[in-house]
């Protein structure tokens, strides 16, 4: 009996064109199948969570399990990640081949809620909007700016950059460190953030502290904690105290 044609003698008395195709499919099959097995390979199994605080049900998570981790950013981890869950700042982003993440967040800290034509809006002391609330939170300091924001057009994980806003919850925070009390903070514009502290004695108008947000902030800071000290050592009450300017100003 004559021997049987093999698969590389048809391969062989197929034309040049025909021969041309079956490679390109063969091919095509190959890198088609080669991409599927590291495409799983390096597919996102696992996404570790670390940080202040253990959080167990942040949101999009589970969204980026099953991306491939060779193409995954950390950029787009980090804008899944915080645009789902406003109260948190992510720190670090480490990536451990073939099929995990390592992610360190901070907690934001509620330190205000502004005042919109509608309710409030919780700020972090960088200015972002954690929460929008209709009802305000008595144990926030209330912000009174001289612009009434729109409630419906403000966006929680929005940051307000506005410098008298960004001055004034920079200075609150230094004043919560210096243990003061504050009720409110108007802010009738740049030179113009006025801080009014909690709990005045009876029959007395309350304490009121004068900031500007065309003077360094730092050095605001810095000269409302030294006289501070300098009035408790000489057990010496003030009602008014404006750092506004070079020299500041104070009324007992």
């Amino acid at each position: 009996m004559p021997p049987k044609p093999s698969s590389r003698h048809y391969f062989l008395q197929l034309s040049p064109k025909l021969k041309v195709y079956s490679l390109v499919i063969v091919l095509s099959l190959l890198v088609f199948f080669s991409f599927l097995l590291i495409n799983n390979y390096f597919q996102l199994k696992t996404i570790q969570v670390e940080g202040e605080k253990v959080y167990n049900k942040l949101s999009g998570l589970e969204s980026l399990k099953g991306s491939n981790l060779l193409f995954l950013s950390p950029q787009f981890i980090k804008e899944t990640i915080t645009n789902s869950n406003p109260a948190i700042v992510i720190e670090d982003i480490t990536k451990e081949y073939p099929d995990k993440i390592y992610i360190n967040i901070k907690s934001l800290e509620q330190l205000a809620q502004l005042k919109l034509n509608i309710g409030f809006a919780q700020l972090s002391e960088n200015g972002k909007i954690i929460k929008k609330i209709k009802e305000k939170d008595k144990n926030l300091p209330i912000i009174n700016f001289y612009q009434k924001f729109d409630y419906y057009q403000l966006n929680v994980g929005e940051d307000l950059d506005y410098k008298e806003v960004t001055t004034a919850l920079f200075l609150l925070k230094r004043c919560y460190d210096l243990d003061l009390k504050i009720e409110s903070i108007d802010i009738s514009g740049l030179s113009m953030i006025v801080f009014n502290l909690k709990d005045p004695p009876a029959g007395e108008a309350g304490k009121k502290i004068y900031f500007s947000g065309e003077k360094e902030r730092e050095n605001q800071a810095n000269e409302l904690e030294t006289l501070l000290i300098q009035f408790k050592i000489k057990a010496q009450n003030f009602k008014v105290l404006d750092l506004r300017f070079d020299k500041p100003i104070v009324k007992f």
